[in-house]
């Protein structure tokens, strides 16, 4: 289904097929065994692809078998849905490989987050396809009472996802929300993991930001690294005519080297997205920490930085 803001999958209620890939980084077998029975206990069937468990260095097998793995499953009739199985590294490898005609006949739920950016980037340009940044198949474990609420109702609800929870400040791990500059601003979500977004500038899958909440975070990158791609960003004109930041909890690049000066994170933030004069929220449940809210990519949605609210003001799945 065509809206102003993209093309809309349909909602996928049990009983549907679920299709697995790994377009990235090799997947732990026990890992994706626990990860198919979760969504077997929802109700699903599976599909998973022929190279899922294939293993090249850090690569889940080689190029063209990733590809034409992710092709087959996407082009299968019988699956409704497709879930990445893990991020790592390696889904930029088969842009140029992928047939982006066939992802533009067949509009499908599509999820995943950190290296899956890369796909979700180039869906957002070829096809016009929301598409949701969210858990993944071998990590269901991790928060899973958050993390799967999240993505059941994402699958199945036709509605506006409204409000998005954050965790209950008790659990392991919760992110709490930290203002960086405060404001209200609505946009289309879009973004995901920053170096993943800064990788594309310069390709046809370079992202356009403009009006849009940019989503951001990222993982084991110290903030020095953080600065330099926040910087090639600004150089690269990629957010100064954004609506507003919402950065991702990123618990692993809060500081720098200890044996060495550094800024902190919150510096860095404060430093480089603070003039831009647009709200800037960091901590939101959608990085690499143990909480992973599904969100969106695509669709509009109000940041209230001052309060720590995002909410998905118009519905991700086709109405009809």
């Amino acid at each position: 289904m065509k809206s102003s803001m993209g093309v809309k999958p349909r909602p996928v209620r049990p009983g549907a097929t679920i299709g697995v890939v790994a377009p990235a980084g090799p997947v732990p077998a026990d890992r994706l065994e626990a990860g198919l029975k979760r969504l077997h206990e929802w109700g699903y069937r599976t599909v998973v692809g022929d190279a899922v468990l294939a293993r090249r260095g850090y690569l889940a097998g080689t190029d063209a078998e990733r590809a034409t793995d992710f092709h087959r499953v996407w082009g299968d009739p019988r699956v409704d849905a497709v879930i990445c199985a893990r991020g790592g590294y390696g889904a930029m490898r088969i842009l140029d490989r992928i047939d982006w005609e066939m992802i533009r006949r067949n509009p499908k739920f599509f999820c995943g987050f950190s290296d899956i950016t890369t796909l979700h980037l180039a869906m957002a340009r070829e096809a016009g396809l929301v598409t949701f940044h969210g858990p993944m198949v071998a990590a269901f474990g991790e928060a899973e009472g958050y993390n799967a609420a999240g993505l059941r109702r994402a699958l199945q609800e036709p509605g506006p996802l409204g409000e998005v929870p954050w965790p209950d400040p008790g659990e392991e791990g919760a992110p709490r929300p930290l203002t960086i500059r405060p404001g209200v601003a609505e946009g289309r979500l879009m973004g995901g993991n920053l170096s993943l977004i800064v990788s594309l500038l310069g390709t046809r899958w370079e992202p356009d930001f403009t009006g849009c909440i940019v989503l951001l975070e990222d993982v084991d990158e110290a903030p020095y690294r953080v600065d330099r791609m926040l910087t090639q960003l600004l150089l690269a004109g990629k957010l100064q005519r954004a609506a507003g930041v919402l950065f991702g909890d990123s618990p692993t690049c809060l500081q720098g080297p200890p044996d060495r000066p550094s800024l902190t994170l919150m510096e860095v933030l404060e430093d480089r997205l603070g003039p831009l004069g647009i709200p800037v929220l960091y901590g939101f449940p959608c990085g690499h920490g143990p909480h992973r809210a599904t969100l969106p990519l695509g669709v509009r949605a109000r940041l209230d930085a001052a309060v720590g609210a995002l909410t998905i003001l118009e519905p991700a799945l086709a109405t009809m």
